[in-house]
């Protein structure tokens, strides 16, 4: 499994950033950039937002929990109340699924069948 640091330089040169321009978009230094690459430090929870932003990945992908990086985040009123009761904030989900009609509505409706399925 890849560490932070192996992902992040996979996703900078990825998107063909030097380690530079991705300290520029940070509001921090190349140095501090090499030091998270080579898994020396790791970033504050505010940063590591910011780089999944920037890459459009979850922070789970950039931690190294999950192996998708094709993620969408639904969130705020693409929510239905009924999520929003019970906690949830927010969902990731594969980018795949979404641009295939998996609406929050169709989401909640799966979370329900599977529930109930658990009962039985």
């Amino acid at each position: 499994m890849d560490k932070f640091g192996d992902r992040l330089r996979k996703l900078r040169k990825e998107k063909k950033l030097t380690q530079v321009e991705l300290g520029k978009l940070l509001k921090t230094s190349h140095a501090t950039i090499n030091r998270y690459e080579n898994n020396i430090h790791q970033p504050d929870l505010d940063t590591l937002n910011k780089l999944a932003n920037i890459f459009n990945v979850s922070t789970d992908y950039l931690l190294g929990r999950v192996d998708n990086k094709e993620i969408a985040i639904i969130e705020g009123k693409e929510i239905p109340t009924e999520l929003s009761k019970i906690g949830v904030e927010y969902l990731e989900v594969n980018k795949e699924l979404k641009e295939k009609g998996f609406t929050p509505k169709k989401i909640k409706r799966l979370i329900e069948t599977l529930e109930d399925l658990n009962k039985k």
